[in-house]
């Protein structure tokens, strides 16, 4: 007999695509990325921070950052320059985690999604549901750090 979780969970999908978008625009958006998750503290990028661990790897051609949990892991991997993604249509560059009611427990994965829509919009692709009040608590926090350009 299979347990059942009182909890049901969702997978958000980000995906970039890397043909319409030009190199000089994702410039732009990748250095703003790798200062804000490198100015980060963990309980910034993860709600229950002590619940979880995080890896944590930001170079000058790529970024890649794992938040595990019991449970579940988030993914971001993101590089600089867009012709190292191999499908050009679409590529997964990130990958979280929602519950039933469509709240992330990475709130640094809709920073991320927020930010490239101010930047470059209609150059990423989300499978799966956004809660509203993740979205306005994500402008808030990075208009606070000066992240936005507007």
């Amino acid at each position: 007999m299979q347990r059942q979780s009182p909890i049901e969970l969702e997978g958000l999908e980000v995906y970039l695509q890397p043909s319409i978008t030009s190199q000089q625009g994702w410039d732009i958006v990748y250095s703003r990325i790798k200062e804000y998750i490198k100015n980060l503290a963990d309980e910034d990028i993860v709600l229950y921070p002590e619940k979880t661990t995080i890896d944590r790897i930001i170079r000058s051609c790529h970024i890649h950052v794992q938040i595990k949990r019991s449970f579940t892991t988030d993914v971001i991997l993101l590089y600089q320059n867009l012709s190292d993604y191999l499908n050009q249509d679409e590529t997964l560059i990130l990958l979280a985690v929602a519950n039933e009611h469509g709240k992330v427990s990475t709130p640094l994965i809709i920073d991320l999604i927020v930010l490239i829509e101010s930047v470059i919009p209609g150059t990423i692709m989300i499978n799966g549901y956004l809660h509203t009040s993740d979205w306005g608590k994500s402008l808030q926090r990075l208009r606070n750090r000066d992240m936005l350009f507007y």
